[in-house]
């Protein structure tokens, strides 16, 4: 068990209403069990060190949850993050931060603020989000300028109350070396994932479904797109201004104008695309 200080130890028993301590040590801080409700969290974040893990009892969660410390939330079946139409449900400026199993809901609708399912600020380094059912959020998971982010098997589906073009996209990543997407399935929204002025990045194995672009490159280099599956988007892979790339293995089907659009897209890789029944050209290329 971590060091406590004094002021933590009374907070315990000040909130012993809200929270229970689990007995188990996760890594190398406390497993803190939380009941239902947004200020029994509320009050878990006050209490919680470096390193502890919040265990989420199943319920619903309302509110805006900011995560400062390097913790571990970790839900189950019936757990539900709702943001009440205001802000980004769960923002993230610690590194180390993991959050998992947690249908999460409810983000405000306001593009200049990048109301999101789940933001990563740029010092929330090394963030790991994983298996989430992120719904109805303007943008399921913003990853803004941290490094070496990993967004591994969620569900994420987009909205579907806007103008396409008007819509969040399902990961946005910006200037975020080191993020891995890998394993998510994406539906509705605008674009799948959607990448700018960012490199070395990895998007790999994702299944994308009912978008405009399934995938979206802008001004990002030294980066691998692989194994993912597009079906039934406006275009598969829209690869622009981007160079140094790896494109491997992807699969379109059904995409409405293009598999693969590339426009000033040099310097890379293209293998074992396959492209079927596209609506209007299978590679469409300009500049490249």
């Amino acid at each position: 068990m971590s060091f406590r200080p004094f002021i933590s130890n009374f907070c315990k028993l000040v909130c012993v209403a809200l929270l229970w301590a689990a007995p188990a040590s996760y890594a190398y801080g406390d497993a803190i069990k939380v009941e239902k409700g947004g200020d029994h969290l509320v009050a878990a974040l006050t209490i919680a060190q470096d390193g502890d893990v919040l265990i989420l009892s199943p319920g619903i969660y309302l509110g805006n949850f900011n995560i400062d410390k390097s913790l571990t939330l970790e839900g189950a079946e019936g757990v539900v993050f709702d943001g009440g139409g205001k802000g980004s449900v769960i923002r993230v400026t610690a590194v180390d931060v993991i959050i998992k199993n947690i249908h999460i809901l409810g983000s405000g609708s306001d593009h200049e603020k990048a109301d999101s399912g789940i933001f990563l600020d740029r010092t929330a380094h090394r963030a790991r989000i994983e298996n989430n059912f992120l719904e109805g959020n303007l943008i399921g998971v913003y990853v803004w300028g941290q490094k070496d982010a990993l967004v591994i098997g969620n569900r994420i589906i987009g909205r579907r109350d806007f103008r396409v073009n008007d819509r969040g996209n399902g990961v946005y990543i910006w200037n975020a070396p080191g993020a891995i997407v890998s394993f998510n399935d994406i539906r509705y929204g605008r674009d799948g994932i959607f990448v700018n002025a960012s490199r070395k990045n990895k998007f790999i194995g994702n299944r994308l479904r009912d978008l405009r672009f399934a995938i979206h490159y802008m001004y990002t280099q030294n980066s691998q797109v692989s194994d993912n599956v597009s079906i039934d988007n406006d275009a598969g892979y829209s690869l622009m201004f981007s160079d140094k790339l790896k494109v491997t293995g992807n699969y379109s089907l059904r995409d409405k104008r293009h598999g693969i659009l590339l426009n000033y897209a040099n310097h890379s890789e293209f293998s074992d695309n396959k492209v079927v029944q596209s609506g209007d050209k299978c590679v469409f290329i300009y500049n490249s």
